[in-house]
């Protein structure tokens, strides 16, 4: 697993270590750097894939922006987007972000992870894998 956040490196690390990933991602952590060129997220989608020596139609991205969305669905990858209620905290999908990140071609749009046992079910169903409709809300059949 893979961890790239727009956020810069060393506080990327620092929460990741806080929220207890680090065994997760080990050194696959990425923030961004000074230097702008040298690090965007397609980068390192790009990176992964070329480094595992695998399609994108393998990569399962989740994020919460729409630069993200498109770098994780242009890879061919399924694409999870995070539309949250930051400011209620409603456990909803914020309306306006939900149909930003349907607009960009996200797979699957959930308001939080509050519900990740259905999420990893979902995702997890073989026989539903290659049949999902787009922009699906687990939960809401």
């Amino acid at each position: 697993m893979y961890l790239a956040s727009g956020t810069d490196q060393q506080y990327v690390a620092e929460e990741a270590e806080l929220l207890g990933l680090i065994p997760f991602f080990r050194k696959h952590v990425y923030g961004a750097i000074d230097d702008y060129r040298s690090y965007s997220k397609k980068m390192v989608i790009e990176r992964i894939l070329r480094e595992n020596q695998v399609e994108g139609s393998a990569l399962l991205g989740f994020g919460d922006g729409y630069v993200e969305i498109e770098n994780i669905k242009a890879a061919g990858g399924v694409a999870v987007a995070v539309a949250s209620d930051e400011a209620g905290c409603s456990g909803k999908a914020d309306a306006w972000k939900r149909d930003l990140l349907i607009g960009v071609g996200a797979d699957i749009v959930i308001p939080d992870f509050r519900e990740h046992v259905p999420l990893l079910s979902y995702i997890l169903n073989e026989t539903t894998w290659g049949q999902r409709p787009r922009a699906h809300e687990p939960g809401k059949e």
